[in-house]
């Protein structure tokens, strides 16, 4: 991460969060509670040691995550690393989208990824995580997919999953990310055929039942290949067993993501069209 990016990702953290406090923390509740959590949960420091002002800790969080890293090139064999990484910087804005009030999110958000896209960051936020999905169509059919709410089935919790695993910079699960955006559209399936009394145990099940029980016309095409996808994730020990010779990878994981999320949305707008309620 350049000076450039780090530094406008901390504007945009003041901007938005520090600048609208002026006294203070205790004498906002909303911000009390946020600060608090970051100082007990993130920063990890003792309870007791917490400032009062919001200007002291954004002075230590600059310092200790925003602070240009140390040139330790040649140094890192006898143990001696920067400690201001990258991925610390993306792991604090993840935690100040899912903890910050949320009606101030989707300006920090949107904010965060103007300079993302600005400074040609590889990393766009996708609902409230951090990326390397850069392609505005994709990050939009993710976050619809996300919005997808329902409690006859849970296809935006394991997409939610799956975003989580694919977000994690030291060790993103591959294999886990493309179980889990499969398993969404298995229950957004489920859903449906189950809201036309009819019970199925694989996702080729479930599609031939959406077409004749639920009465929702599926392109032949679309339907063979979600088919032979279903049959993709059962092979190397995505679903069923464990290979270690079958390699699951970035591109992959991506794919699977995308076009999983693309195709909960696909089914939802199919069945409000057929008035089936999900």
């Amino acid at each position: 991460m350049d000076k450039d990016l780090r530094n406008s990702l901390w504007n945009v953290f003041y901007e938005n969060v520090l600048a609208n406090l002026g006294g203070p923390i205790n004498t906002n509740k909303r911000y009390d509670a946020f600060f608090k959590k970051m100082w007990r949960e993130f920063l990890k420091e003792p309870v007791d040691s917490m400032p009062t002002y919001p200007s002291t800790i954004g002075a230590q969080l600059k310092s200790s995550y925003f602070k240009e890293p140390l040139n330790l090139k040649g140094f890192e064999d006898v143990g001696i690393h920067s400690s201001n990484n990258w991925y610390q910087v993306y792991d604090f804005l993840e935690f100040v989208v899912e903890n910050y009030p949320a009606n101030s999110n989707k300006k920090f958000i949107r904010d965060c990824n103007y300079i993302l896209e600005r400074e040609l960051s590889a990393y766009r936020f996708v609902g409230n995580c951090l990326v390397t999905i850069t392609n505005e169509q994709e990050i939009a059919a993710v976050e619809q997919a996300l919005q997808t709410k329902h409690d006859t089935h849970y296809a935006n919790t394991h997409l939610e999953t799956a975003l989580k695993l694919f977000a994690d910079k030291l060790n993103p699960d591959f294999r886990n990310v493309i179980k889990e955006s499969i398993s969404a559209v298995e229950a957004i399936c489920t859903a449906i055929t189950k809201a036309n009394g009819q019970k199925t145990s694989t996702l080729g099940e479930a599609l031939k039942v959406i077409e004749k029980k639920a009465h929702i016309e599926l392109h032949p095409t679309l339907k063979v290949a979600f088919d032979k996808m279903y049959g993709y994730t059962s092979d190397g020990g995505i679903r069923h067993y464990i290979k270690d010779d079958e390699e699951v990878n970035v591109e992959d994981a991506q794919y699977m993501l995308v076009t999983c999320s693309a195709f909960v949305n696909y089914l939802t707008e199919k069945a409000r069209k057929a008035e089936i309620e999900l």
